[in-house]
């Protein structure tokens, strides 16, 4: 009966299975269990350790995203006119609760902000038929919530006005009153247009460890935001404005270190992710003392912070464009040591194949996805391994623009 009524509820066809969680799997000594969340043919799956079962068939989902806790998983439904969605771990129950092309949990509870449009909603997974808090601001561009939890960080879409000029981006903090509405407070208005100044949307924003500083992408017009925006350091008692850089519009291309305050980022212009692309440590926020770890004649994409003493980052030989693809550099993965200056290859170049988007699954497991011809797989250095393992076959392989492949659409690690 349960399935039957998932399976009416989500409007497709569920794959018959019992709702599994990390317990499900046989403890290995105190390690925690490898959980992800991944799209493989379209279709989302789940994976603990090397345990893997469909969740949906024959449907197009796309950007799963775990709560904090790991008890509940939201993704996009349908190509088209995307759906929230949302599965609950302890039940195996999916429900949509809502419309949109953006999601993001609450650290802290099972909040949802829901971005359609330029309206943001806040729902709860648990109550998702209680509209109470739906559109909670119009002309959204961007948000993302207060490490605390205690409310959002919005930024407006900026408009065009009469005279040609856009207006400025503003961004507001929203929290609950008393009596659970949601009031508005402008936090600080950004520059409006100049010569060397033009933004029109923000990304996500990101606070430093110490919750002084906030950092975020300012974007111009579309058209020219592919090839150039801004990397922008907000002190967040408003008083201190900071332009750290350039950069493409790549969310997970800046990332504060875990708890020393320092901020990397991938600076450089040009669309193309194989060219002027370089792994930058801003060491000093207020003087804005930065350093560049890219060897010349490499260019550096996604990355993580392993601890505050290294980044692991995928990493290739610096080239110009192409669009056939046996012509183009592809990655492998490099540890830069940022006290010795060291930096060491983790993995080894492969014919045909790539190694992009390195994570730290626990906090210590290293994880990557090798793709390449057509096909893309999650890979894994196990406690006693030698040699990486596969644990993942058949990705669904992310989205390519000039070189940056988008694996947020496709896996969510818990």
């Amino acid at each position: 009966m349960r399935r039957r009524l998932i399976g009416l509820l989500l409007s497709i066809t569920v794959v018959g299975l019992q709702a599994f969680t990390s317990t499900d799997v046989a403890a290995e000594g105190e390690r925690e269990a490898r959980q992800a969340a991944f799209i493989r043919n379209n279709d989302l799956w789940l994976a603990i350790d090397e345990v893997q079962k469909p969740l949906t068939k024959g449907e197009y989902i796309r950007y799963p995203d775990w709560s904090s806790d790991g008890k509940w998983l939201t993704f996009l439904r349908d190509e088209n006119r995307p759906e929230v969605w949302s599965y609950e771990a302890a039940t195996g129950g999916m429900r949509k609760i809502g419309e949109g092309n953006d999601k993001k949990w609450d650290p802290h509870s099972h909040r949802l902000a829901i971005l359609s449009g330029r309206n943001l909603s806040v729902v709860s997974a648990e109550k998702p038929t209680d509209h109470s808090q739906d559109r909670i601001m119009d002309n959204v561009g961007e948000f993302s919530w207060i490490p605390d939890g205690s409310g959002l960080l919005v930024s407006t879409a900026a408009e065009l006005m009469p005279d040609g000029q856009w207006s400025a981006v503003e961004l507001y903090i929203l929290k609950q009153d008393a009596s659970g509405a949601w009031v508005k407070q402008l936090f600080y208005r950004l520059p409006t247009q100049s010569d060397d100044w033009f933004a029109v949307q923000t990304s996500p924003f990101k606070w430093s460890p110490d919750g002084r500083w906030i950092a975020f992408i300012a974007k111009p017009t579309a058209s020219l935001s592919a090839d150039a925006n801004t990397l922008v350091l907000l002190s967040t008692d408003g008083k201190s404005f900071l332009k750290a850089g350039q950069i493409l519009a790549y969310t997970n291309w800046f990332e504060w270190a875990p708890t020393s305050g320092q901020l990397a980022f991938i600076e450089g212009t040009g669309r193309e992710a194989t060219s002027n692309k370089k792994l930058t440590i801003v060491e000093d926020i207020a003087s804005l003392n930065k350093r560049v770890i890219t060897p010349a004649g490499y260019a550096d994409n996604d990355f993580t912070w392993d601890r505050d003493e290294s980044i692991i980052v995928s990493r290739r030989k610096e080239a110009d464009w192409s669009s056939d693809e046996e012509d183009r550099t592809l990655p492998i993965l490099v540890r830069a040591d940022l006290q010795s200056g060291k930096q060491k290859n983790l993995t080894r170049s492969l014919d045909g194949y790539g190694d992009y988007a390195p994570s730290l699954v626990n906090n210590e497991v290293l994880t990557w996805i090798q793709s390449g011809q057509g096909s893309a797989e999650v890979k894994y250095v196990g406690d006693r391994a030698r040699r990486p393992l596969t644990w993942i076959p058949k990705l669904t392989v992310a989205s390519d623009y000039y070189g940056r492949m988008n694996w947020n659409e496709v896996i969510d690690y818990q």
